[in-house]
């Protein structure tokens, strides 16, 4: 009985597909030139503490340099997927919304765009010159630069806020666990020593990325099976906000927590920690699952799918004259105009609202906010009496897409407290929906309304955001704004009531201001 030969595969690429590939790697790399030269949010909001750790805050530049190097070390698998056929209609799926997003993002400055078609294109590139086979062998990488892809501000707030909370409410849970005492209050965790705010970056979403990108990293250099990768990616969600959890606990615990060093310090080791319960996490799915998880699929090769050396020339052609005209589009195409510096329009209110008497501007609590931002705002204290209110006003003008003013933050007055009802309140003078909050903070029990003008849902603002739509001719012209007013609400059968309409009269009052201001001639 004869045995069936096994065709050795072909570990090499023929010279001139050499030198077509080299000519076709050099035009892509200036077609997407503006990721070279990549400022990140983190370079222009330096007062943020911590921004490093955000999705948003981390150049993928270091990323870029990871995937080459990984490509390099795995090329036996790339060669050997080179010698089979790719599709053409597979490589324009992804090639054509590449090629489009390249010229959008270059048009109106957001290189986190030509980041999405630089991976569009790297995949539609791969289906075009060897169908599946090469897009398998390069999946993991692209699922690196997947996650380094940076998200919009508005994204980012809508996330770290909750991590904030979730963070405070857990880490006060395992330390009653051990045995001291501990309340949460928002985002304060209270014992009876001392309190510990958990900061935005705190809640450490960079080093879960990290994680989970070394996760993919180590099953891409050490092939394993499909289940082994993803159990242990998911895990290394897990322990990444274990181990944060456990970071916050001993900050809480340490005396000198306020000191810089000992959080960067604690942060190393951390990291080290969190690196290596996933090794160990790896050994045992490696005992459940063997270690053969990833068998070569080149072992035996048909030869009707060998592909014969030089019959690529003509897609390799075609791709460097794609990426050339991408490059010459993106050479004489005009850029969305950048707003001038210091263009920022200031907020402007009568200092009296009716009988109210403006009685003092403090500083709104930045460092409460964080990543949260806006073009202008002002914060004034009003008096009727003995009657108090304060009123926050906030606008983005749209024209920075670094920062956003969306965020559950503005719901509080730079403390959140021991939050004790939210709800809805319906007001005929106004078409948003307000947002009511009464917490119990050290300043005293607070009613808080707050409402959105001219913003959309979270949803509509994500995907304008994504496309960069208010930085382009499709822009809204009218800046968004969040209106904030805040009351004392005395601990009487009636104070919620008095709060209430202390409150109602405040915004009928300011209302019938603004409607004075904007008023001809006025």
């Amino acid at each position: 009985m004869e045995t069936a030969a096994i065709k050795k595969p072909n570990t090499s690429i023929a010279g001139r597909d050499k030198w077509l590939l080299g000519l076709l790697l050099l035009c892509a790399l200036l077609a997407y030139r503006d990721l070279i030269f990549w400022d990140m949010a983190a370079d222009f909001l330096p007062s943020v503490v911590g921004s490093y750790f955000y999705l948003s805050g981390t150049s993928p530049h270091f990323l870029y340099v990871l995937v080459l190097g990984l490509l390099i070390v795995r090329r036996r698998d790339l060669v050997h997927a080179w010698h089979r056929h790719g599709t053409a209609w597979s490589g324009a799926l992804f090639l054509v919304p590449g090629a489009c997003l390249l010229l959008w993002g270059h048009y109106v400055n957001a290189n986190d765009i030509v980041h999405v078609s630089f991976i569009l294109a790297g995949l539609g590139t791969a289906r075009l010159l060897a169908g599946k086979a090469l897009t398998r062998a390069i999946r993991l990488p692209v699922l690196i630069l997947i996650l380094a892809t940076p998200l919009p501000a508005v994204l980012v707030n809508l996330i770290v806020f909750p991590f904030q909370l979730w963070d405070a409410v857990h880490t006060s849970w395992l330390l009653n666990i051990i045995g001291i005492p501990s309340m949460s209050k928002g985002d304060i965790i209270s014992t009876a020593e001392s309190s510990f705010w958990v900061a935005e970056s705190c809640t450490a979403l960079g080093f879960t990325k990290w994680l989970m990108i070394f996760a993919l990293a180590y099953a891409y250099l050490f092939p394993v099976s499909r289940w082994h990768t993803v159990l242990l990616v998911l895990s290394s969600i897990v322990i990444a906000y274990v181990v944060n959890l456990l970071r916050i606990m001993t900050l809480v615990l340490n005396p000198k927590m306020d000191v810089l060093s000992v959080h960067t310090v604690q942060g190393i080791v951390f990291f080290l920690i969190g690196f290596s319960l996933l090794y160990a996490l790896d050994s045992l799915f490696l005992r459940v699952f063997g270690k053969n998880a990833a068998k070569n699929n080149h072992e035996a090769v048909d030869i009707a799918d060998d592909v014969i050396p030089g019959q690529k020339h003509t897609r390799l052609w075609v791709l460097a004259a794609i990426f050339s005209a991408l490059l010459v589009a993106t050479m004489v195409m005009p850029r969305w105009a950048e707003p001038p510096v210091g263009s920022e329009v200031k907020i402007a209110l009568a200092d009296d609202i009716g009988e109210w008497r403006l009685v003092g501007k403090p500083r709104i609590n930045s460092v409460f906010l964080g990543s949260v931002r806006y073009s202008s705002h002002l914060n004034h204290h009003y008096a009727r009496g003995h009657e108090r209110v304060t009123l926050f006003i906030g606008d983005d003008d749209r024209r920075r897409r670094y920062r956003s003013l969306l965020s559950g933050k503005n719901a509080y007055p730079g403390v959140i407290g021991l939050v004790e009802e939210r709800g809805l309140v319906e007001l005929d003078a106004l078409d948003s929906q307000i947002l009511s909050v009464v917490a119990d903070t050290d300043n005293g029990r607070l009613l808080a309304w707050h409402w959105y003008q001219g913003s959309g849902s979270a949803t509509e603002e994500v995907l304008r955001a994504l496309l960069a739509l208010d930085q382009s001719p499709f822009r809204r012209v009218e800046d968004a704004r969040v209106i904030r007013l805040t009351t004392y609400v005395e601990r009487t059968p009636g104070g919620r009531r008095q709060a209430e309409q202390r409150l109602r009269g405040f915004l009928r009052d300011m209302n019938n201001a603004l409607a004075q201001k904007e008023e001809p001639g006025v």
